[in-house]
């Protein structure tokens, strides 16, 4: 007889959530010697979310043959330059893109990470 999957998904589940939500830290830090030094743990700096004036449009393009892509517009009509960075779901992330003060259409194409899924915008940080 199969046994049921119920206990195993139990215990997955009774999993902490702090140990399955990234926090920017390593989960488990390895024991040091009394004698070693202590080191600091590595930590991500979140970035903040990009000015109102900046803003961006996307075209989804291509086929489960040659694989999908999103085309991202970004536009500044901020009175100043802008430094941001384009956050994609399903797909890959842009560098950090300067835009000029009234810059229109900048392209930036996100190629899709898993191939059958079509990537799009998440949010729009600064850099």
């Amino acid at each position: 007889m199969r046994p049921k999957p119920l206990p195993i998904l139990a215990g997955i589940l009774a999993v902490p959530a702090a140990v399955l939500a990234f926090s920017g830290t390593a989960a488990a830090a390895p024991a040091q010697a009394d004698n070693s030094p202590a080191q600091a743990s590595p930590t991500a700096t979140p970035l903040t979310p990009a000015p109102n004036c900046v803003s961006f449009s996307q075209y989804r393009n291509g086929n489960a043959l040659t694989g999908y892509y999103t085309n991202v517009y970004l536009d500044n009509n901020c009175s100043t330059g802008a430094r941001v960075k384009v956050i994609m779901v399903a797909g890959y992330d842009s560098g950090c893109i300067q835009l000029a003060k009234g810059q229109q259409d900048y392209k930036f194409r996100s190629n899709s990470i898993t191939g059958i899924l079509s990537p799009y915008v998440d949010r729009i940080d600064a850099c």
